[in-house]
Protein backbone atom coordinates (compact mmCIF):
# COMPACT_ATOMS: atom_id res chain seq x y z
CA UNK A 1 0.00 0.00 0.00
CA UNK A 2 2.83 2.26 0.77
CA UNK A 3 4.48 1.85 -1.96
CA UNK A 4 1.51 2.07 -4.44
CA UNK A 5 0.68 5.90 -2.73
CA UNK A 6 4.31 6.89 -3.54
CA UNK A 7 3.97 5.39 -7.06
CA UNK A 8 1.16 7.91 -7.34
CA UNK A 9 2.26 10.57 -4.99
CA UNK A 10 5.41 12.20 -5.67
CA UNK A 11 8.02 11.93 -2.71
CA UNK A 12 8.07 15.54 -0.83
CA UNK A 13 4.93 16.50 -2.29
CA UNK A 14 2.48 13.89 -0.25
CA UNK A 15 1.95 16.24 2.62
CA UNK A 16 0.88 19.11 0.24
CA UNK A 17 -1.34 16.86 -1.89
CA UNK A 18 -3.15 15.24 0.86
CA UNK A 19 -3.49 18.93 2.44
CA UNK A 20 -5.16 20.43 -0.89
CA UNK A 21 -7.10 17.23 -1.31
CA UNK A 22 -8.63 17.76 2.54
CA UNK A 23 -9.13 21.02 1.77
CA UNK A 24 -11.15 20.67 -1.35
CA UNK A 25 -12.97 17.83 -0.38
CA UNK A 26 -14.03 20.36 2.79
CA UNK A 27 -15.21 22.87 0.80
CA UNK A 28 -17.20 20.80 -1.63
CA UNK A 29 -18.89 18.96 0.93
CA UNK A 30 -19.61 22.63 2.97
CA UNK A 31 -20.85 23.61 -0.73
CA UNK A 32 -23.27 20.55 -1.02
CA UNK A 33 -24.67 20.94 2.06
CA UNK A 34 -25.07 24.69 2.06
CA UNK A 35 -26.93 23.99 -1.16
CA UNK A 36 -29.00 20.76 -0.66
CA UNK A 37 -29.53 20.46 3.52
CA UNK A 38 -28.94 23.71 5.25
CA UNK A 39 -31.87 24.86 6.86
CA UNK A 40 -32.31 27.71 4.32
CA UNK A 41 -31.98 25.19 1.10
CA UNK A 42 -35.35 26.61 -0.02
CA UNK A 43 -34.88 29.98 0.57
CA UNK A 44 -34.10 31.61 -3.02
CA UNK A 45 -31.77 33.75 -3.78
CA UNK A 46 -28.39 33.91 -6.01
CA UNK A 47 -26.83 30.47 -6.30
CA UNK A 48 -23.23 31.64 -5.23
CA UNK A 49 -24.76 33.57 -2.33
CA UNK A 50 -25.68 29.96 -1.14
CA UNK A 51 -22.39 28.75 -1.84
CA UNK A 52 -20.53 30.71 0.69
CA UNK A 53 -19.98 34.26 2.24
CA UNK A 54 -17.82 35.86 -0.51
CA UNK A 55 -20.76 36.40 -2.93
CA UNK A 56 -21.98 38.89 -0.15
CA UNK A 57 -18.40 40.42 0.18
CA UNK A 58 -17.63 41.11 -2.88
CA UNK A 59 -21.53 42.62 -3.39
CA UNK A 60 -21.13 45.12 -0.66
CA UNK A 61 -17.53 45.72 -2.00
CA UNK A 62 -19.10 47.69 -4.89
CA UNK A 63 -20.57 50.23 -2.67
CA UNK A 64 -23.92 49.71 -4.40
CA UNK A 65 -25.42 46.84 -2.39
CA UNK A 66 -28.27 48.23 -1.11
CA UNK A 67 -29.69 48.89 -4.95
CA UNK A 68 -28.20 44.71 -5.83
CA UNK A 69 -29.84 43.93 -3.18
CA UNK A 70 -33.13 45.63 -3.31
CA UNK A 71 -33.59 44.58 -7.00
CA UNK A 72 -32.95 40.93 -5.80
CA UNK A 73 -36.45 41.13 -4.21
CA UNK A 74 -38.06 41.71 -7.51
CA UNK A 75 -37.20 38.57 -8.92
CA UNK A 76 -37.30 36.27 -5.95
CA UNK A 77 -39.41 37.63 -3.19
CA UNK A 78 -39.86 39.23 0.22
CA UNK A 79 -36.92 36.99 1.48
CA UNK A 80 -34.27 36.14 -0.18
CA UNK A 81 -30.78 33.92 0.82
CA UNK A 82 -27.81 36.40 0.54
CA UNK A 83 -24.96 33.83 2.50
CA UNK A 84 -25.14 30.42 3.82
CA UNK A 85 -26.76 31.62 6.94
CA UNK A 86 -27.83 35.63 6.00
CA UNK A 87 -31.14 36.32 4.45
CA UNK A 88 -32.33 40.15 3.76
CA UNK A 89 -36.34 40.55 3.96
CA UNK A 90 -38.81 43.51 1.91
CA UNK A 91 -41.55 43.59 4.34
CA UNK A 92 -42.21 46.26 7.27
CA UNK A 93 -44.13 44.48 9.17
CA UNK A 94 -40.79 42.07 9.77
CA UNK A 95 -39.25 45.36 9.73
CA UNK A 96 -41.15 46.01 12.79
CA UNK A 97 -40.97 42.70 14.31
CA UNK A 98 -37.24 42.86 14.70
CA UNK A 99 -36.71 46.15 15.87
CA UNK A 100 -39.78 46.45 18.21
CA UNK A 101 -39.30 47.59 22.05
CA UNK A 102 -37.18 44.97 23.83
CA UNK A 103 -36.68 43.23 21.29
CA UNK A 104 -35.21 39.40 20.91
CA UNK A 105 -33.69 40.20 17.67
CA UNK A 106 -30.06 41.36 18.76
CA UNK A 107 -27.57 42.61 17.24
CA UNK A 108 -24.85 39.92 14.82
CA UNK A 109 -21.64 40.08 16.49
CA UNK A 110 -19.28 39.58 13.87
CA UNK A 111 -21.10 42.70 12.17
CA UNK A 112 -21.31 44.93 15.25
CA UNK A 113 -17.33 43.66 16.61
CA UNK A 114 -16.07 45.40 13.69
CA UNK A 115 -17.10 48.87 15.01
CA UNK A 116 -15.46 48.04 18.28
CA UNK A 117 -12.00 48.36 20.14
CA UNK A 118 -10.49 47.06 22.93
CA UNK A 119 -14.05 48.62 24.94
CA UNK A 120 -17.55 48.03 23.52
CA UNK A 121 -20.07 51.04 22.99
CA UNK A 122 -23.29 52.11 23.13
CA UNK A 123 -23.69 50.98 19.31
CA UNK A 124 -21.36 47.60 19.94
CA UNK A 125 -22.93 46.40 22.34
CA UNK A 126 -24.31 43.07 22.18
CA UNK A 127 -25.88 42.26 25.47
CA UNK A 128 -29.32 44.20 26.27
CA UNK A 129 -28.69 44.93 29.94
CA UNK A 130 -25.25 46.69 29.11
CA UNK A 131 -27.01 48.55 26.36
CA UNK A 132 -29.45 49.17 28.89
CA UNK A 133 -27.09 50.93 31.13
CA UNK A 134 -25.06 53.01 29.41
CA UNK A 135 -27.92 54.89 27.51
CA UNK A 136 -29.47 55.15 30.74
CA UNK A 137 -26.31 57.40 31.58
CA UNK A 138 -25.92 59.05 27.81
CA UNK A 139 -29.64 59.78 27.50
CA UNK A 140 -29.96 62.77 29.46
CA UNK A 141 -27.94 64.73 27.62
CA UNK A 142 -29.95 63.97 24.24
CA UNK A 143 -33.22 64.98 25.74
CA UNK A 144 -34.99 67.45 24.23
CA UNK A 145 -34.92 69.99 26.98
CA UNK A 146 -30.87 69.30 26.78
CA UNK A 147 -31.20 70.16 23.19
CA UNK A 148 -32.86 73.52 23.71
CA UNK A 149 -29.52 74.22 25.43
CA UNK A 150 -27.49 72.65 22.85
CA UNK A 151 -29.20 75.08 20.13
CA UNK A 152 -26.59 77.91 21.17
CA UNK A 153 -23.75 75.87 20.21
CA UNK A 154 -25.21 74.75 16.75
CA UNK A 155 -26.12 78.50 15.75
CA UNK A 156 -21.87 79.03 17.27
CA UNK A 157 -20.74 75.91 15.20
CA UNK A 158 -22.58 77.09 12.17
CA UNK A 159 -20.74 80.68 12.13
CA UNK A 160 -17.35 79.47 9.86
CA UNK A 161 -19.77 77.33 7.83
CA UNK A 162 -21.70 81.33 7.31
CA UNK A 163 -18.32 82.89 6.60
CA UNK A 164 -16.71 80.55 4.29
CA UNK A 165 -19.83 80.81 2.04
CA UNK A 166 -19.95 84.76 2.60
CA UNK A 167 -16.03 84.88 1.12
CA UNK A 168 -16.90 81.85 -1.55
CA UNK A 169 -19.75 84.50 -2.76
CA UNK A 170 -17.83 88.01 -3.16
CA UNK A 171 -15.41 86.11 -4.77
CA UNK A 172 -17.90 84.45 -7.14
CA UNK A 173 -16.35 80.98 -6.58
CA UNK A 174 -18.56 77.75 -6.49
CA UNK A 175 -19.32 76.56 -2.80
CA UNK A 176 -18.15 73.25 -1.81
CA UNK A 177 -21.56 72.52 -0.26
CA UNK A 178 -20.38 69.27 1.18
CA UNK A 179 -16.90 69.73 2.74
CA UNK A 180 -18.36 72.87 4.59
CA UNK A 181 -21.45 71.21 5.94
CA UNK A 182 -19.17 68.14 7.35
CA UNK A 183 -17.02 70.40 9.25
CA UNK A 184 -20.17 71.97 11.02
CA UNK A 185 -21.08 68.53 11.45
CA UNK A 186 -18.01 67.64 12.94
CA UNK A 187 -17.74 71.16 15.36
CA UNK A 188 -21.26 70.64 16.59
CA UNK A 189 -20.84 66.87 17.61
CA UNK A 190 -17.31 67.40 19.35
CA UNK A 191 -18.23 70.76 21.22
CA UNK A 192 -21.52 68.11 22.05
CA UNK A 193 -19.29 65.57 23.67
CA UNK A 194 -16.62 67.72 25.47
CA UNK A 195 -18.17 70.57 26.30
CA UNK A 196 -17.94 74.31 25.29
CA UNK A 197 -17.81 77.90 26.47
CA UNK A 198 -19.77 80.86 24.56
CA UNK A 199 -16.98 83.24 26.16
CA UNK A 200 -14.06 81.68 24.50
CA UNK A 201 -15.41 79.47 21.43
CA UNK A 202 -13.18 76.82 19.90
CA UNK A 203 -13.47 74.28 18.08
CA UNK A 204 -11.64 71.36 16.25
CA UNK A 205 -7.77 72.28 14.86
CA UNK A 206 -7.53 72.43 10.91
CA UNK A 207 -4.91 69.51 10.82
CA UNK A 208 -7.10 67.10 13.41
CA UNK A 209 -9.90 67.69 11.63
CA UNK A 210 -8.62 66.64 8.81
CA UNK A 211 -7.28 63.31 9.97
CA UNK A 212 -10.80 62.75 11.71
CA UNK A 213 -12.32 63.16 8.18
CA UNK A 214 -9.59 60.61 6.92
CA UNK A 215 -10.66 58.07 9.38
CA UNK A 216 -13.74 58.64 8.52
CA UNK A 217 -13.40 58.03 4.42
CA UNK A 218 -11.21 55.27 4.91
CA UNK A 219 -12.65 53.09 7.32
CA UNK A 220 -15.80 51.82 5.50
CA UNK A 221 -14.29 49.54 3.10
CA UNK A 222 -12.52 48.41 6.06
CA UNK A 223 -14.62 47.80 8.49
CA UNK A 224 -16.24 45.44 5.86
CA UNK A 225 -13.22 42.81 5.77
CA UNK A 226 -13.81 42.66 8.95
CA UNK A 227 -17.37 42.23 9.01
CA UNK A 228 -16.98 39.39 6.85
CA UNK A 229 -13.57 37.88 7.67
CA UNK A 230 -13.64 38.61 11.79
CA UNK A 231 -10.63 36.92 12.03
CA UNK A 232 -8.57 39.60 10.41
CA UNK A 233 -10.29 41.80 13.18
CA UNK A 234 -8.88 39.28 15.94
CA UNK A 235 -5.39 39.38 14.63
CA UNK A 236 -5.39 42.90 14.20
CA UNK A 237 -6.42 43.64 18.06
CA UNK A 238 -3.82 40.58 18.86
CA UNK A 239 -1.00 42.77 16.94
CA UNK A 240 -2.00 45.92 18.58
CA UNK A 241 -1.99 44.88 22.38
CA UNK A 242 1.84 43.38 21.50
CA UNK A 243 2.96 45.82 19.48
CA UNK A 244 -0.05 49.38 19.98
CA UNK A 245 1.77 51.49 17.40
CA UNK A 246 1.22 48.58 14.99
CA UNK A 247 -3.08 49.36 15.32
CA UNK A 248 -4.07 51.66 12.51
CA UNK A 249 -3.83 55.17 11.90
CA UNK A 250 -6.76 56.49 12.08
CA UNK A 251 -7.70 54.27 15.51
CA UNK A 252 -4.48 55.32 17.36
CA UNK A 253 -5.12 59.36 16.13
CA UNK A 254 -8.66 59.02 17.38
CA UNK A 255 -7.42 57.61 20.61
CA UNK A 256 -5.48 60.13 21.47
CA UNK A 257 -7.30 62.86 20.03
CA UNK A 258 -9.87 61.85 22.36
CA UNK A 259 -7.59 61.70 25.26
CA UNK A 260 -6.77 64.94 25.02
CA UNK A 261 -10.03 66.67 24.49
CA UNK A 262 -11.21 64.87 27.52
CA UNK A 263 -8.35 66.21 29.78
CA UNK A 264 -8.55 69.76 28.42
CA UNK A 265 -12.68 69.19 29.02
CA UNK A 266 -11.85 68.69 32.81
CA UNK A 267 -9.49 71.57 33.37
CA UNK A 268 -11.96 74.16 31.00
CA UNK A 269 -13.06 76.33 34.31
CA UNK A 270 -15.77 78.23 31.76
CA UNK A 271 -17.59 75.99 29.85
CA UNK A 272 -21.22 77.19 30.18
CA UNK A 273 -22.20 73.50 28.14
CA UNK A 274 -20.35 71.15 29.97
CA UNK A 275 -20.79 68.41 27.73
CA UNK A 276 -22.02 64.70 27.36
CA UNK A 277 -19.25 63.56 29.07
CA UNK A 278 -19.02 65.44 32.19
CA UNK A 279 -23.08 64.89 32.78
CA UNK A 280 -22.18 61.30 32.57
CA UNK A 281 -19.28 61.69 35.00
CA UNK A 282 -21.83 63.44 36.89
CA UNK A 283 -24.39 60.43 37.40
CA UNK A 284 -21.58 58.07 37.54
CA UNK A 285 -20.20 59.99 40.61
CA UNK A 286 -23.77 59.92 42.11
CA UNK A 287 -23.82 56.08 41.99
CA UNK A 288 -20.25 55.66 43.32
CA UNK A 289 -19.29 54.17 39.82
CA UNK A 290 -17.23 55.12 37.34
CA UNK A 291 -16.12 54.57 33.30
CA UNK A 292 -12.56 54.49 32.58
CA UNK A 293 -11.15 57.20 30.14
CA UNK A 294 -10.46 54.68 27.87
CA UNK A 295 -14.36 53.77 28.09
CA UNK A 296 -15.00 57.47 27.40
CA UNK A 297 -12.98 57.83 24.45
CA UNK A 298 -14.80 54.48 23.15
CA UNK A 299 -17.82 56.54 22.94
CA UNK A 300 -16.60 59.10 20.98
CA UNK A 301 -14.66 57.78 18.58
CA UNK A 302 -18.42 56.01 17.83
CA UNK A 303 -20.48 59.75 18.23
CA UNK A 304 -17.50 61.14 15.78
CA UNK A 305 -18.62 58.18 13.24
CA UNK A 306 -22.12 58.01 13.53
CA UNK A 307 -22.80 62.00 14.31
CA UNK A 308 -20.59 63.26 11.81
CA UNK A 309 -21.34 62.00 8.07
CA UNK A 310 -24.71 60.65 8.91
CA UNK A 311 -25.40 64.27 9.54
CA UNK A 312 -23.85 66.03 7.09
CA UNK A 313 -24.61 63.75 4.19
CA UNK A 314 -28.31 64.11 5.48
CA UNK A 315 -28.04 68.13 4.85
CA UNK A 316 -25.80 67.86 2.19
CA UNK A 317 -28.42 66.16 -0.04
CA UNK A 318 -31.28 67.94 1.24
CA UNK A 319 -29.58 70.87 0.20
CA UNK A 320 -28.80 69.89 -3.10
CA UNK A 321 -32.01 68.51 -4.40
CA UNK A 322 -33.51 72.37 -2.98
CA UNK A 323 -30.79 74.53 -4.59
CA UNK A 324 -32.14 72.40 -8.14
CA UNK A 325 -35.66 73.04 -7.47
CA UNK A 326 -36.62 76.79 -7.73
CA UNK A 327 -40.52 76.98 -6.72
CA UNK A 328 -39.64 74.92 -3.69
CA UNK A 329 -36.82 77.15 -2.56
CA UNK A 330 -38.83 79.99 -3.00
CA UNK A 331 -41.76 78.48 -0.96
CA UNK A 332 -39.34 77.30 2.02
CA UNK A 333 -37.34 80.71 1.56
CA UNK A 334 -40.42 82.78 2.26
CA UNK A 335 -41.61 80.40 4.88
CA UNK A 336 -39.02 81.04 6.81
CA UNK A 337 -39.11 84.42 6.57
CA UNK A 338 -41.79 84.77 8.70
CA UNK A 339 -39.78 83.99 11.47
CA UNK A 340 -36.71 84.83 10.30
CA UNK A 341 -37.24 88.72 8.96
CA UNK A 342 -33.51 89.44 9.41
CA UNK A 343 -30.37 87.11 7.73
CA UNK A 344 -28.78 86.78 11.33
CA UNK A 345 -32.25 85.77 13.00
CA UNK A 346 -31.94 83.04 15.24
CA UNK A 347 -35.32 80.98 16.04
CA UNK A 348 -35.77 78.33 18.42
CA UNK A 349 -36.11 74.94 17.62
CA UNK A 350 -39.49 75.01 18.52
CA UNK A 351 -40.12 77.96 16.01
CA UNK A 352 -38.60 75.98 13.31
CA UNK A 353 -40.62 72.89 14.08
CA UNK A 354 -43.58 75.19 13.85
CA UNK A 355 -43.55 75.43 10.12
CA UNK A 356 -45.42 72.73 7.85
CA UNK A 357 -43.49 72.99 4.56
CA UNK A 358 -40.01 73.02 6.44
CA UNK A 359 -40.57 70.55 8.26
CA UNK A 360 -42.12 68.53 5.24
CA UNK A 361 -38.51 69.10 3.43
CA UNK A 362 -36.91 67.73 6.71
CA UNK A 363 -38.53 64.76 6.18
CA UNK A 364 -38.00 64.37 2.76
CA UNK A 365 -34.22 65.14 2.62
CA UNK A 366 -33.91 62.44 5.71
CA UNK A 367 -35.48 60.35 3.45
CA UNK A 368 -34.46 60.55 0.61
CA UNK A 369 -30.86 60.93 1.61
CA UNK A 370 -31.34 57.78 4.34
CA UNK A 371 -27.37 57.53 5.06
CA UNK A 372 -27.40 54.08 6.53
CA UNK A 373 -28.70 52.26 3.40
CA UNK A 374 -27.00 48.83 3.87
CA UNK A 375 -28.05 45.99 6.19
CA UNK A 376 -27.81 45.87 9.95
CA UNK A 377 -28.23 42.30 10.56
CA UNK A 378 -29.85 40.74 13.52
CA UNK A 379 -30.29 36.55 14.50
CA UNK A 380 -33.12 35.04 15.08
CA UNK A 381 -33.81 33.85 18.43
CA UNK A 382 -35.11 30.81 19.66
CA UNK A 383 -38.52 30.74 18.61
CA UNK A 384 -38.05 31.49 15.10
CA UNK A 385 -39.51 34.04 12.81
CA UNK A 386 -41.91 33.58 9.92
CA UNK A 387 -42.28 36.05 6.96
CA UNK A 388 -44.31 35.66 4.57
CA UNK A 389 -44.23 31.83 3.61
CA UNK A 390 -40.94 31.15 4.69
CA UNK A 391 -39.57 29.86 7.92
CA UNK A 392 -36.26 30.66 9.11
CA UNK A 393 -34.92 29.15 12.10
CA UNK A 394 -33.16 30.43 15.33
CA UNK A 395 -29.60 31.86 14.45
CA UNK A 396 -30.66 32.62 11.17
CA UNK A 397 -28.92 36.34 10.57
CA UNK A 398 -31.81 38.67 9.04
CA UNK A 399 -31.56 42.31 8.27
CA UNK A 400 -33.93 44.33 6.51
CA UNK A 401 -32.39 47.18 5.32
CA UNK A 402 -33.60 50.97 6.43
CA UNK A 403 -33.75 52.10 2.69
CA UNK A 404 -36.52 49.44 1.86
CA UNK A 405 -38.83 51.54 3.78
CA UNK A 406 -37.67 55.10 2.84
CA UNK A 407 -37.60 54.10 -0.83
CA UNK A 408 -40.22 51.64 -1.21
CA UNK A 409 -42.08 53.09 -4.83
CA UNK A 410 -45.12 51.58 -3.74
CA UNK A 411 -45.53 54.12 -1.09
CA UNK A 412 -43.59 56.64 -2.45
CA UNK A 413 -44.09 57.29 -5.81
CA UNK A 414 -40.61 57.89 -7.68
CA UNK A 415 -38.76 57.73 -4.67
CA UNK A 416 -35.76 59.29 -6.11
CA UNK A 417 -37.74 62.20 -6.46
CA UNK A 418 -37.65 65.12 -3.83
CA UNK A 419 -41.08 65.81 -3.26
CA UNK A 420 -41.90 67.72 0.37
CA UNK A 421 -45.36 67.68 -0.80
CA UNK A 422 -45.56 64.19 0.14
CA UNK A 423 -45.74 64.92 3.56
CA UNK A 424 -48.48 67.48 3.57
CA UNK A 425 -50.93 65.61 1.69
CA UNK A 426 -53.86 63.14 3.22
CA UNK A 427 -51.80 60.47 3.51
CA UNK A 428 -48.89 61.86 5.51
CA UNK A 429 -49.68 59.62 8.84
CA UNK A 430 -49.66 56.57 6.90
CA UNK A 431 -46.06 58.21 5.04
CA UNK A 432 -44.30 57.92 8.72
CA UNK A 433 -45.29 54.66 9.55
CA UNK A 434 -42.56 54.12 6.95
CA UNK A 435 -39.99 56.78 7.81
CA UNK A 436 -37.12 55.20 10.36
CA UNK A 437 -34.35 56.76 9.27
CA UNK A 438 -32.91 56.49 12.34
CA UNK A 439 -34.05 52.68 12.58
CA UNK A 440 -36.80 52.06 15.67
CA UNK A 441 -37.67 50.57 18.87
CA UNK A 442 -34.76 49.37 21.97
CA UNK A 443 -31.32 49.95 19.64
CA UNK A 444 -32.66 53.23 17.84
CA UNK A 445 -30.46 55.81 17.31
CA UNK A 446 -29.90 57.30 20.44
CA UNK A 447 -28.63 61.23 18.59
CA UNK A 448 -31.65 61.15 16.17
CA UNK A 449 -33.33 64.31 18.09
CA UNK A 450 -29.76 65.69 18.21
CA UNK A 451 -29.11 65.12 14.31
CA UNK A 452 -32.84 66.51 13.20
CA UNK A 453 -31.73 69.66 15.41
CA UNK A 454 -28.49 70.09 13.33
CA UNK A 455 -30.40 69.94 10.31
CA UNK A 456 -32.61 72.27 11.29
CA UNK A 457 -30.88 75.35 12.46
CA UNK A 458 -28.31 74.41 9.60
CA UNK A 459 -30.63 74.49 6.71
CA UNK A 460 -32.66 76.99 7.91
CA UNK A 461 -29.87 79.48 8.10
CA UNK A 462 -28.44 78.40 4.95
CA UNK A 463 -32.08 79.25 2.88
CA UNK A 464 -32.33 82.36 4.40
CA UNK A 465 -29.17 84.00 3.85
CA UNK A 466 -28.18 82.64 -0.02
CA UNK A 467 -29.85 81.50 -2.79
CA UNK A 468 -28.59 79.48 -6.17
CA UNK A 469 -26.61 82.39 -8.55
CA UNK A 470 -28.63 80.42 -10.95
CA UNK A 471 -31.31 77.46 -10.91
CA UNK A 472 -29.60 74.74 -13.22
CA UNK A 473 -30.59 71.03 -14.07
CA UNK A 474 -30.32 68.31 -11.14
CA UNK A 475 -27.11 66.70 -11.73
CA UNK A 476 -26.95 63.30 -9.46
CA UNK A 477 -24.86 63.12 -6.61
CA UNK A 478 -21.31 60.83 -6.36
CA UNK A 479 -21.28 57.83 -3.65
CA UNK A 480 -21.25 55.04 -2.60
CA UNK A 481 -23.01 52.81 0.61
CA UNK A 482 -20.62 50.75 2.56
CA UNK A 483 -21.20 50.76 6.43
CA UNK A 484 -22.97 53.98 5.38
CA UNK A 485 -23.38 56.58 2.30
CA UNK A 486 -20.16 57.82 1.58
CA UNK A 487 -19.98 60.89 -0.42
CA UNK A 488 -17.12 61.20 -3.32
CA UNK A 489 -18.70 64.68 -4.35
CA UNK A 490 -18.08 67.78 -3.18
CA UNK A 491 -21.42 69.56 -4.48
CA UNK A 492 -20.32 72.72 -5.67
CA UNK A 493 -22.43 75.67 -6.31
CA UNK A 494 -22.42 78.95 -7.19
CA UNK A 495 -24.33 81.05 -5.01
CA UNK A 496 -25.20 85.09 -4.14
CA UNK A 497 -26.50 86.37 -1.33
CA UNK A 498 -30.66 86.30 -0.45
CA UNK A 499 -32.86 89.65 0.03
Amino acid sequence: MNRYYHDIVPSGYSAWFVLICASLSYALLISIYNVFFHPLAKVPGPFLAKLSKVWLFRTELTGDAANILAALHKKYGPVVRVSPNEVVVHDREAFVTMHRQGTRFYKKPAFYDAFKGVFGNLFTFLDPEDHSRRKRLMSPSFSSASLVAHQAIIYEALKPLTTTIYEKVRLQQPVPIFPIVRKFALDAICAFSYGYSSKKPTFIEEEARNKIFAALDNSPRDLLVFQHFPVLKFLVGVLAKIVPDAAPDAVLFLQRYGMERLAASRKAKDQDHPGLFYNMAQLLSAKNQQLTDEQLVAESSTLFFAGTDTTATTIAIGLWHLLHKPDIYTHLYDELKTIMPEKDSQPTLKQLESLPFFDACIKEGLRIACPPRGRLPRVVPSEGFQVHDVFLPAGTFVSHPISYLLHDEKVFPEPMEYRPERWLQANAKELETYLYPFSRGTRVCIGQTLSVSEQRICIAQFVRRFQPAQFEKFRPIKGREYINYVMYDDLPMNLVEAD
